[in-house]
């Protein structure tokens, strides 16, 4: 009888001794789960972003290239500095991203028009109107002379959106420059704000936000008035 609580200790002290041995096991194990649900997590945030197709235009996606590495130093910048300062440089960075996404949309839409002004002979369409212009002065019955003002002012319009269309491939590669530009001063901006105090740091940090979304604010009524003339040009005959 008095056998058993020696054994009974003994089999204690294997127990914990198991246990202080499956302990350093059991953090790795931890920490692996730790790993995999952010690792996760971190897929399904990828995944949630929309899938943007690679730019076909080799002017534009050079822009948008360029656009982007400026936006990858942003974020690096922004994630150097610490405490408060990090904090108030988050929204800038967010800011960052959104205008890069800005500007794939822009260089997706230069393309579209890029590739129709590609496809267009100014010269040919020309010829057909001035071809109908001698037509019509010498036409004398009134439903043909109808008839071909009406095809005049058609090909008349689609040549003047061709030219407008040419203009707004200008004013975009204006716009994109203009991001670029920004950008690398938002850049310049943060990497000086890491070495000023936190109150300098607040006032210049809501300057560099202001005129981030000034920027985008100016970007988003530009695609409106961009995305009316595209919606013209793809309705004329």
């Amino acid at each position: 009888m008095r056998g058993y609580p020696l054994a009974g200790l003994i089999g204690l002290g294997v127990l914990l001794g198991a246990a202080l041995w499956l302990l350093p096991l059991g953090l790795v194990a931890y920490g692996a789960v730790v790993w995999l649900r952010a690792h996760d997590l971190t897929l399904v945030t990828q995944a949630q972003r929309p899938t943007r197709p690679r730019l076909s235009s080799p002017t534009f996606r050079a822009q948008l290239e360029a656009i982007a590495r400026t936006q990858q130093e942003i974020g690096r910048s922004v994630g150097q500095a610490s405490g408060a300062l990090g904090r108030l440089l988050l929204p800038v960075n967010e800011q960052s991203r959104e205008l890069l996404a800005e500007a794939y949309t822009l260089c997706d839409k230069g393309q579209i028009i890029e590739s129709y002004l590609a496809t267009r002979n100014p010269r040919a369409l020309q010829d057909q109107i001035s071809g109908i212009d001698r037509q019509l002065a010498s036409m004398q019955d009134a439903y043909t002379r109808q008839q071909l003002e009406q095809t005049r002012q058609a090909l008349a319009e689609r040549q003047q959106n061709g030219r407008d269309l040419e203009t707004f491939t200008g004013r975009i590669t204006a716009q994109l420059q203009n991001i670029s530009a920004n950008l690398d001063n938002v850049l310049a901006e943060t990497v000086r704000l890491r070495t000023a105090d936190a109150v300098s740091a607040d006032a210049a940090t809501n300057q560099v936000a202001q005129r981030l979304s000034d920027l985008k604010a100016d970007m988003d009524a530009f695609q409106q008035i961009l995305d009316t003339a595209i919606t013209q040009t793809s309705a004329q005959p």
